[in-house]
């Protein structure tokens, strides 16, 4: 095995150590329920039976694809086959990326794959978002084979904008990918520099605007066109939900955006090389969409990646001209040894790294989901022991529950529909509004319980509607220090 073949697989096994984790997402659970009601009905879900507040609207189930599949890996292997699907999938993706830095030092390719892994490791959950950083890293791969004039045929974009569109809606984050490559050709040319041949450009742009239209091959049709405008139009989204909220950098966990995106335009600066118009707009475009919602950490992770990569790797060829003459001599010589084709007891040694670190990581995705560790992680983050109390008691009535827990309770509290859960496509502003109203207090948080036929609560203890309910009469039924039951 040579040298370079030995390197990539081993960073693609430090990934899937990175992203193998016990997949117990709160929207995870909804996913689930949904893939297996749409094997059990044979159709796509298109309607909403999981809530009492949308109950028989129309749900543009964008995932539904991803959500069979999803629902299929745990039907046969459980907890551990979805973190494995987690693992393999966060790999699948840094793989492309690590090619398209084709132009960079090799040693240098595995750190900065670690380097970005520590932004998009926080988007890295077993969703059908996940299906949509691999895409875009594809088609990201795809493209740069195209501009180098390479076996990359533009008739294949369509196809995949089809699958994409049914696997997860994040299908726009593609076509702003090739609106990159469009722009980026656009200002090379106002700048008086080598561009894109008009022809090749209006190929490109043909083959995205197809790519736009075949997202509406879907059960959704003509609705999935319109996906990206409605959750751009949703403000509880940014103001509500975490995942939608700008990056609070007092948190260290979402630092490592701050320093991919400095240390990008650090070594740009730095660097010899001229900066393409396509990579210059795209750092700043979905730099621009990390900075509005974290959720976006994962595309600028991608896209920045090998921007960093052939920069920084003309900034440390410049510290090697700087070296010593006898000092270059034996980092050459080096580099010669590393891509010589290796002895045969040398490939049997990187091949024997290989299981071992590959067996690592498939052992970490079984360890954390034994069943002590997903109870354990149910007890303390869920209401499950709560809803094995409703079960059992059966107390009547719609309920009203945490936004965090809803996917939860549409997996395994079936008998009550939820209010709402991380569907914020379909319960949209109105709902989510309310929802905030209620859980805070607000005035007039009674008033629509009462619209919504609330009989039954369930909430954290020690918030501001747990006072609100026990002022006005409701009775406290179960109580733990993950949940509390109220009752009408």
């Amino acid at each position: 095995m040579t040298f370079r073949r030995f390197l990539f697989f081993f960073t693609l096994a430090l990934v899937f150590v990175m992203a193998a984790r016990l997949p117990l997402d709160s929207d995870l659970f909804w996913h689930l329920r949904a893939g297996e009601q749409t094997l059990a009905d044979a159709r796509p879900l298109t309607v909403d039976v999981f809530s009492h507040t949308r109950a028989g609207e129309t749900w543009v189930n964008h995932s539904w694809l991803s959500q069979v599949w999803l629902y299929l890996t745990w039907k046969m292997g459980g907890w551990f086959a979805l973190s494995l699907w987690t693992g393999a999938l966060a790999a699948l993706g840094m793989g492309f990326i690590y090619l398209c830095m084709d132009d960079a030092p090799l040693l240098l390719r595995p750190f900065v794959i670690v380097f970005g892994a520590l932004v998009a490791a926080p988007v890295w959950v077993a969703r059908p978002q996940l299906t949509s950083l691999v895409l875009f890293a594809f088609l990201l791969w795809y493209l740069r084979r195209w501009q180098q004039g390479r076996r990359a045929p533009l008739w294949a974009l369509p196809p995949l904008f089809v699958l994409w569109s049914n696997l997860h809606g994040g299908y726009p984050l593609g076509l702003m990918l090739i609106g990159v490559v469009l722009g980026g050709a656009l200002i090379e040319r106002i700048l008086g520099r080598d561009a894109l041949p008009w022809e090749r450009w209006r190929s490109l742009a043909v083959a995205g605007l197809l790519g736009w239209l075949v997202v509406a091959i879907n059960p959704n049709t003509w609705h999935m066109w319109l996906i990206p405008f409605q959750t751009v139009g949703m403000t509880t989204l940014q103001q509500y939900i975490s995942e939608w909220a700008s990056p609070d950098f007092h948190d260290f966990s979402q630092q490592p955006f701050i320093w991919l995106l400095l240390g990008t335009m650090m070594a740009m600066g730095f660097s010899r090389r001229r900066t393409s118009g396509a990579d210059a707009l795209g750092v700043a475009m979905f730099a621009y969409l990390g900075l509005t919602a974290r959720r976006n950490f994962g595309p600028f992770a991608l896209i920045t990646m090998p921007v960093l990569a052939r920069h920084l790797g003309d900034v440390l060829g410049q510290i090697f001209e700087r070296l010593p003459k006898e000092a270059q001599t034996r980092l050459e010589a080096a580099a010669q040894t590393l891509n010589a084709e290796p002895a045969r007891r040398e490939s049997v040694f990187r091949v024997g790294v290989l299981i071992l670190l590959w067996g690592i990581a498939i052992f970490k995705g079984y360890a954390v989901t034994l069943p002590v560790q997903v109870e354990s992680a149910l007890e303390e983050n869920y209401p499950a022991v709560a809803v094995a109390w409703i079960q059992e008691n059966q107390p009547p009535g719609n309920l009203f529950n945490e936004y965090n827990w809803g996917g939860y309770l549409i997996w395994d509290l079936r008998a009550y529909p939820v209010a709402v859960d991380g569907r914020t496509d379909l319960y949209g502003d109105e709902i989510l509004t309310q929802y905030v109203q209620v859980q805070s207090a607000q005035d007039g948080w009674a008033h629509t319980l009462d619209d919504w036929g609330v009989n039954l609560v369930l909430v954290s203890p020690n918030t501001p509607l747990t006072a609100a309910l026990a002022k006005s009469g409701w009775q406290q039924a179960y109580a733990d220090e993950v949940a509390t039951v109220w009752i009408r």
